[in-house]
């Protein structure tokens, strides 16, 4: 009886998310964990299993491809292909990586080589894809498309997106989920907002077929590079993060929570 209950609450209370993935920020924030075993990651799947009792309606995907690097690349091409193939929820919204010379952050003064003539040293900067995440999850606030927002990213740069997602629709919370070793929004806005570390155990849980067909016939197979890091035991994993739910940190003691994930 009790169990029928529960379950009838959860389906009058759950609700319809909207997520928003800061690509750069989950794909460095994985990898300087544990390499390439989560990059063929299924990210609808991902939000899912931390919200088990919502409704996914929307994932939007941001994110540029490597600049210089044609194999990593390919890869990436290769991933959001099938990402998108196998589900049909996801955008991808795409900005870019430009040129930039590389400088030191306190001197402003350029890097460069000790060659006659000396070499300045070259990177790339992403473009476009923060402010595209801004302005996506503000307009969705302003038009009530979905009930929840979910982001995944430790960027304190969403700051002010978040603030003013919340004054166009205060009714519609905001939860922030934070990759492996990033810190999430400091300010508490209220209590308004909710972050918490992404677990492994749904990275785990949430990757893609090794093969993936399209509708059109064409199929994505996992890269070797990744499948192999998925398989390779990992030597001092570091324990495993509870899914803990606190205002606005993903450090710290949890605060309490209004349904557990």
């Amino acid at each position: 009886m009790a169990a029928a209950v529960t379950q009838t609450l959860q389906r009058v209370l759950a609700v319809d998310i909207v997520a928003y993935v800061d690509a750069l920020n989950l794909y460095h924030g994985l990898t300087s964990r544990y390499g390439d075993a989560y990059s063929w990651r299924d990210v609808v799947e991902l939000v899912r299993r931390m919200r088990q009792h919502d409704t996914v309606v929307k994932v939007k995907y941001f994110t540029a491809i490597v600049a210089g690097e044609p194999d990593a690349a390919a890869r990436q091409e290769s991933y959001l292909a099938a990402l998108t193939a196998y589900r049909p929820e996801v955008e991808v919204i795409r900005g870019h990586f430009k040129k930039k010379t590389a400088r030191c952050r306190h001197c402003r003064a350029r890097y460069s080589c000790a060659c006659d003539p000396p070499q300045q040293y070259k990177t790339h900067e992403e473009k476009l894809t923060d402010v595209a995440l801004g302005v996506a999850m503000t307009a969705d606030a302003a038009t009530r498309s979905g009930d929840m927002s979910l982001l995944i990213s430790a960027d304190t740069d969403f700051q002010p997106a978040v603030e003013m997602s919340l004054r166009l629709d205060p009714a519609r919370p905001v939860i922030v989920a934070c990759p492996p070793g990033r810190i999430g929004p400091r300010h508490n806005l209220n209590g308004r907002v909710v972050a918490f570390p992404i677990p492994e155990r749904h990275l785990r849980d949430s990757l893609l077929p090794d093969v993936v067909t399209a509708s059109d016939g064409r199929t994505y197979a996992r890269p070797t590079k990744w499948r192999q890091a998925a398989d390779a035991p990992r030597v001092n994993e570091p324990p495993e993060s509870e899914l803990l739910l606190m205002p606005a940190s993903c450090e710290g003691e949890p605060a309490a929570a209004a349904r557990s994930t």
